[in-house]
């Protein structure tokens, strides 16, 4: 976290960092391209948050949620998504997000348990309060730690 603050300050002062500078700018959107980026913060909090609250296999599910059904619900709903769910959030997008975010949980935890993280997980991207990225793999971990003690 520390690297990518300082990539972001000099960023923000027109000096490039090979590589990371644009690797972070593709992946922003085009409103935060002016300001310091946050979400990979939040990102990386979020993946702390699992490892630190949840047994390993619960915390690798729930990363894997998070790592995989953020960025394809955001691209599924992007090209081809047209039923909002609420404003650049579809349908389209949040379905695929939990099929493919269940399917890889489901090789680390039963898949019952990675339905239920995967469902919670998709559920944090939808409303996006305070930002997905955090929210994701602590509530899929909690889902999934809860399925499993049930």
């Amino acid at each position: 976290m520390i690297l990518y603050v300082l990539e972001e300050m000099l960023r923000l002062r027109n000096h490039s960092v090979p590589v990371a500078t644009s690797f972070i700018l593709r992946l922003s959107r085009p409103q935060e391209q002016t300001r310091f980026v946050v979400r990979p913060i939040y990102l990386a909090l979020g993946v702390i948050l699992a490892l630190i609250l949840f047994p390993a296999k619960i915390a690798y599910a729930s990363i894997v949620i998070v790592a995989v059904g953020d960025p394809v619900a955001a691209y599924v709903g992007e090209k081809i998504g047209r039923t909002h769910i609420r404003s650049n959030k579809t349908l389209e997008g949040s379905i695929v997000g939990l099929l493919a975010s269940f399917l890889l949980a489901a090789v680390i935890v039963y898949p019952t348990a990675a339905f239920a993280g995967a469902v919670g997980g998709m559920l944090m991207e939808i409303v996006d309060v305070p930002d997905d990225n955090l929210t994701m793999p602590v509530a899929a971990g909690a889902l999934i730690s809860l399925v499993t003690i049930l």
